[in-house]
């Protein structure tokens, strides 16, 4: 924790790799000494004390205290034998009719899939002491990795520097996981030397003021309880809006990228 030379170097990456499909690249040892562990991932371990405003914040609700103690939605077993099956079967969610959140994920990750995304969390064989803390880490790091991908989907960023970038201002405004902030911020200086541009910096601004307003406690919901629900009514339901700046910059690459095709 608080290693300043794995510090510098996970900014670093940030700053030249962020968005590049490299982002579940190995770049750091476990505490197992697993190479696995890629440099969002080093941030989050690293800077762990940000993560205090984080927890408390879920031990205001039940569902926020489930996700620490690893009980109901959150336990291991309902995870890896209900959750994470469900959203391996891509030919269900293909089924899914084009309106729904499923849908929506599915064409998100059909390309990639969950489990390199999952296994970046702190496993329970990384446990070295009996200090309740590495149950939280284990129990907190299994839904965020498990949900990430839906917050993707919920707020209209792909998964490129700046659309990653913006998924950690939610992070950060929604679910006061402070850690986000310092990667939303080198990772939108990354979308900008990849454009060119400080207008990323505008989609930013924009993503924060977006996030003010959002009903937060859809973040504490297991995936299976809204896959089959229609996305626009779950958006309104929640108070989440889709961003306007950014897809106008998005829609800018696309132009400049097809004329040089």
């Amino acid at each position: 924790m608080l290693n300043p030379i794995k510090i510098i170097k996970a900014i670093k990456c940030t700053l030249t790799d962020y968005g590049e499909s490299l982002d579940l690249r190995p770049d750091e040892k476990d505490e197992n000494g697993e190479l696995r562990i890629n440099y969002q991932l080093v941030l989050y371990r690293e800077l762990a004390p940000l993560a205090i405003p984080f927890i408390r914040n879920l031990r205001k609700s039940r569902k926020g205290r489930d996700i620490l103690w690893g009980r109901e939605a959150n336990n291991i077993d309902y995870v890896e034998n209900e959750v994470l099956p469900k959203l391996m079967d891509f030919e269900y969610l293909k089924s899914l009719p084009k309106n729904t959140i499923g849908y929506a994920y599915y064409e998100t990750v059909k390309d990639v899939g969950i489990e390199k995304l999952y296994n970046q969390r702190f496993k329970e064989e990384e446990i070295q002491d009996e200090l309740a803390v590495h149950d939280v880490r284990n129990n907190v790091s299994r839904h965020l990795l498990l949900t990430h991908d839906f917050h993707h989907v919920l707020f209209g960023y792909n998964t490129k520097a700046l659309g990653e970038a913006m998924i950690q201002i939610v992070m950060s405004k929604i679910l006061k996981q402070k850690v986000g902030s310092v990667i939303a911020f080198f990772g939108t200086i990354k979308a900008c030397r990849d454009a060119k541009s400080l207008k990323p910096f505008k989609a930013y601004f924009e993503c924060r003021r977006n996030c003010k307003n959002v009903d937060g406690s859809f973040a504490f919901m297991s995936p299976l309880e809204y896959l089959e629900q229609d996305i626009d009514s779950f958006r309104k339901q929640f108070l989440i809006q889709k961003p306007e700046i950014y897809n106008e910059i998005i829609q800018q690459e696309n132009t400049m990228e097809f004329s040089h095709s």
